[in-house]
């Protein structure tokens, strides 16, 4: 059973154009991350492909950070703000320059209502622009807190990296309101897989009395739990697994993760 459970953390605002600002963004004190030894698209360049001459004037660039994300993952935060000291831009990005996040503010929410395929055109041409790679596969298009959301799950081997992927976040109308990509290390594959009638048998007999499962073993590749079932540190390598859902007694959902390969328990969501 796969899911997404991606929340909407991109609930901020930009206004896109394409203007190259000249000299309107002024330069911080502190150190680039450039000149710190780190390969990243500088956050005046980004700028200057969402935000019109007008709205750069007088933002200023405040000194990089090196954060952590809630997905573990090391990066260098950049930041641009505005006259009154609020933040205006965020950008995120790995420490080998990968873009992982961008995060605006200032768009409204607007009223119109994107159709799916509107939607996807919409996110593509926002990832165009950005240079950023086209995502594999079909995305999702869902809707939270006035917000539409266009999701491409990665998938590795055509199989899905839950909650892996790139996520674009737009207004009513289309306009960016901010983009999120992970990309969580993964362990080698199994040598062979087993198969997904074994999957079944052995997930069947870690199950309690009572308990049924719904439907066919799917691959993943899942986040391995500790012993007591809570997920191991976000960039623990994620492995590749049978993933069996089903319901126990009571009505409540279970999903057993096993190793593709040798079919040991990864972990499971709902305890069984």
């Amino acid at each position: 059973m796969y899911k997404v459970c991606w929340a909407l953390s991109l609930l901020v605002a930009l206004v896109a154009a394409c203007s190259t600002p000249g000299t309107a963004i002024a330069p911080s004190r502190a150190p680039l991350a450039e000149g710190a030894g780190l390969n990243m698209r500088p956050i005046t360049t980004i700028a200057a492909q969402l935000l019109s001459p007008l709205e750069l004037r007088g933002l200023v660039t405040r000194p990089f950070t090196v954060v952590r994300s809630e997905s573990g993952e090391q990066r260098v935060r950049q930041v641009l703000v505005g006259v009154s000291g609020v933040e205006v831009l965020r950008v995120e990005s790995a420490l080998d320059g990968s873009l992982r996040l961008i995060a605006t503010s200032g768009v409204a929410l607007e009223g119109g209502a994107l159709s799916e395929s509107a939607a996807i055109a919409r996110a593509i041409r926002h990832l165009v622009r950005l240079g950023l790679e086209m995502p594999g596969g079909g995305p999702v298009v869902q809707s939270a807190a006035g917000r539409t959301l266009v999701i491409w799950t990665r998938e590795v081997r055509g199989v899905p990296v839950l909650n892996d992927g790139t996520r674009v976040v737009l207004n009513g109308v289309g306009a960016l309101v901010g983009l999120a990509i992970e990309e969580s290390p993964l362990a080698a594959p199994p040598a062979r897989i087993a198969r997904g009638d074994a999957a079944l048998r052995a997930a069947v007999a870690l199950l309690p009395s009572g308990a049924l499962v719904d439907g066919s073993p799917e691959l993943a590749w899942v986040l391995p739990s500790d012993g007591t079932g809570e997920a191991s540190g976000q960039r623990t390598p994620r492995r590749l697994a049978w993933c069996v859902g089903g319901a126990l007694r009571d009505g409540a959902a279970f999903e057993l993760q096993l190793d593709a390969g040798s079919l040991v328990l990864l972990g499971w969501d709902g305890a069984p």
